[in-house]
């Protein structure tokens, strides 16, 4: 009797899994058509729900500068990074 009880605590084990691992999937795809674009001096990037960069415009004024162009793209990516975690942390109610 005790072996037939441990089958079904491992079928139910096995359910929960594939089932919080089909929600996972869902959130993915949710995050993957997700679209968050933000601009920061002169630097404008798009990303989606999973940090993916899709876009990166630069302004003209910035290609005179390598080093403040680097500096730039890097901290307009982490400005869109933490408003990005920000959102979706809000849609998940988090």
């Amino acid at each position: 009797m005790n072996i037939n009880m441990g089958m079904f605590d491992g079928f139910n084990q096995a359910k929960e899994m594939f089932s919080q691992f089909s929600e996972m999937q869902k959130l993915q795809k949710k995050l993957a058509k997700k679209r968050i674009t933000k601009e920061y001096k002169g630097v404008s990037i798009t990303m989606d729900g999973t940090q993916a960069i899709k876009e990166l415009k630069i302004s003209d004024d910035l290609m005179q500068d390598k080093s403040k162009l680097e500096k730039t793209i890097i901290e307009t990516i982490e400005v869109a990074k933490k408003d990005l975690q920000k959102e979706v942390a809000a849609e998940m109610g988090m």
